[in-house]
């Protein structure tokens, strides 16, 4: 069961958990250590492990530049202040991946793998979410706003991060733990995971807060989850080509589904 679903802590509780916990340096971790590894690899291998690493970074990258709109558009002060600690989270965990390019795959056009299936969740759409925000932020009204947030933290926390990077970190676990290589790529997984935990928890509570007092936006949240389940088997192929670890591309979609059923019991439109 996920944090969002465990955790009761409040947003104001989730900052200090953040200062406590959430410290490490993506530059203290030996990357390069993993790069012997990466040289065993067979081409089939290295191009499977690359794509969804690719994917990873392109993803940390765009939420890093569109969460600036949704600390914006935050009412909330408590919930502003743990924002701003997953801005500087989701900067630290681009910044892991960029070392991690650069020490062990080598120079890599990252966004040639951004491919329809995943270009829309993770940059196109997102980014037009968080305009949305800063359109109705603007307008003055109450109502715009709330239908852009709920939106927006449904499209970020509830697909991206409740959907397609917990599934993905599944990915790793299958592709490298598996079989006990890339242990520094697993640890700085294990880290990300680890704040991206807070991240999830705190979203779907902003959520099921809003839709319980606003009931009417359930519909908005519901119609986003059912339409990005619907992409899982075409962004399940995507990560599937090549296939040379052999991993079970029937338990990685199943699991994807379950990650999008458990999100929605957890923002309360189950």
């Amino acid at each position: 069961m996920s944090a969002a679903a465990t955790s009761p802590k409040s947003p104001r509780q989730l900052y200090q958990i953040a200062k406590r916990h959430g410290m490490w340096d993506p530059e203290q971790i030996p990357i390069a250590e993993d790069r012997p590894h990466w040289e065993r690899l067979t081409p089939g291998q290295k191009e499977q492990l690359l794509k969804v690493c690719a994917l990873f970074y392109e993803g940390e990258v765009s939420v890093s530049d569109t969460l600036a709109w949704f600390i914006a558009g935050m009412q909330d002060a408590d919930r502003r202040v743990f924002l701003t600690t997953q801005m500087f989270e989701e900067v630290k965990h681009a910044e892991f991946f960029h070392l991690y390019f650069r020490d062990v795959f080598g120079e890599v056009n990252t966004a040639a793998y951004l491919v329809p299936e995943y270009r829309g969740v993770l940059l196109d759409e997102l980014k037009a979410r968080g305009e949305a925000i800063g359109r109705a932020l603007l307008s003055g009204s109450e109502e715009e706003l709330d239908k852009a947030m709920v939106i927006g933290f449904t499209h970020y926390m509830g697909i991206v991060e409740g959907g397609l990077a917990v599934t993905g970190y599944q990915y790793f676990e299958e592709m490298l733990g598996s079989r006990g290589i890339f242990p520094r790529l697993l640890q700085g997984i294990q880290l990300i995971r680890a704040d991206e935990g807070r991240h999830l928890a705190h979203g779907m509570d902003y959520l099921r807060q809003k839709i319980a007092r606003k009931p009417d936006l359930a519909a908005l949240v519901r119609h986003l989850f059912w339409s990005e389940t619907l992409k899982i088997p075409a962004r399940t192929e995507v990560v599937f080509r090549p296939n040379d670890f052999g991993l079970s591309r029937i338990k990685m979609m199943t699991l994807a589904y379950s990650h999008i059923k458990q999100r929605q019991h957890e923002c309360g439109v189950a």
